[in-house]
């Protein structure tokens, strides 16, 4: 069980379907991670690699005991490069289905860096592997941005993600 779970009421630890709890509350940690980008053109055509330093989340159950259609997950992270902090993001999972235990999440994350912020979201399911993330824009030096992020190992010590912009 993750780390951050352990100290999760007991509400927040029943409510979790199976195995999905790592993979629900690693995912906008995961698209959290758009940051660190050196320049101001960063914007345009960069790939970059981001570490979860610190990953802080809780489960909102808003309706019965369990997860179910309307609760949803918030994120609040430190993101690094080189282990090293440089910025922080903060994000959200709506779960939109439920079904034979798949939880279908639609999922906003806002990224804070020195040079702007960017935003990203996703659709996503439990049991898919790979979480890919929109780039859905930005402010300052990532005003317009668009691109993918992915995100790798979500919720382990190695978790990375990967930022590819589009050049404009």
């Amino acid at each position: 069980m993750h780390s951050s779970l352990l100290h999760a009421s007991p509400r927040l630890r029943a409510g979790m379907v199976g195995g999905m709890e790592k993979t629900l509350l690693g995912l906008v940690a995961a698209g959290a991670l758009i940051c660190c980008v050196p320049s101001a053109s960063a914007a345009s055509g960069k790939q970059f690699v981001l570490q979860v330093l610190q990953d802080k989340n809780t489960l909102v159950d808003v309706g019965a005991p369990g997860v179910g259609v309307g609760d949803y997950y918030v994120y609040a992270n430190v993101l690094g490069r080189d282990g090293r902090a440089v910025g922080t993001d903060g994000s959200s999972c709506l779960v939109t289905a439920v079904d034979q235990g798949k939880v279908t999440t639609s999922c906003v994350l806002s990224v804070k860096l020195p040079e702007g912020q960017l935003t990203a979201q996703s659709l996503w399911s439990t049991g898919e592997g790979v979480v890919e993330m929109a780039v859905t824009g930005g402010t300052g030096a990532y005003r317009g941005a668009s691109g993918t992020l992915t995100c790798r190992d979500v919720l382990t010590p190695a978790e990375t993600y990967l930022v590819e912009l589009d050049g404009r």
